[in-house]
């Protein structure tokens, strides 16, 4: 049990030192939460590693902190801000091209990047309900398309149906 949580806190140190390394940011506060991973402003929430999954996970967890990552270096939300509308969906598709055009240029800049993102957003849009009348589908089809064509990139699941 001690050689497991010793694993886990080494993973997780090691997810820190990445995320601040990619970042170019050493005063960034990385948090491991259960549930719902997000990123506000310097504040990173990642999913808690568990052990017993750990294999499995490895690389979605190592796409969450490297997205998280390069949130930290490349997105400038002053920028950002000027841009949104009154319109919560329109906002919410032009975050996330923003977020794949910020994943895109990271995978160019770091290429061990690019097989973590990609695995992620795999793994996540096999999970997602498919169901063309929710407004999640257009936000969706905006995001998993938009990766794939600044990586030209081919995805998995229903990233066929969104393009």
């Amino acid at each position: 049990m001690l050689e497991s949580k010793n694993l886990i806190d080494i993973f997780k140190r090691s997810l820190t030192i990445t995320i601040k390394s990619i970042g170019k940011t050493k005063d960034a506060e990385i948090n491991f939460v259960s549930e719902n991973p997000s990123i506000n402003g310097k504040q990173i929430y990642l999913s808690l590693p568990k052990i017993s999954t750990l294999k499995k996970d490895l690389d979605y967890i190592r796409g969450e902190a490297d997205a998280m990552a390069l949130e930290l270096r490349l997105h400038d939300s002053n920028i950002h801000n000027k841009f949104l509308s009154l319109n919560d969906t329109a906002n919410e598709i032009f975050s996330v091209i923003e977020q794949s055009r910020i994943e895109a240029r990271g995978s160019m800049i770091f290429k061990g990047i690019k097989l973590n993102i990609l695995s992620k957003h795999n793994i996540d849009i096999n999970k997602i309900y498919k169901n063309k009348e929710d407004k999640d589908f257009l936000i969706n089809a905006f995001k998993y398309v938009s990766y794939g064509e600044l990586t030209n990139q081919n995805l998995d699941g229903e990233y066929l149906n969104y393009k």
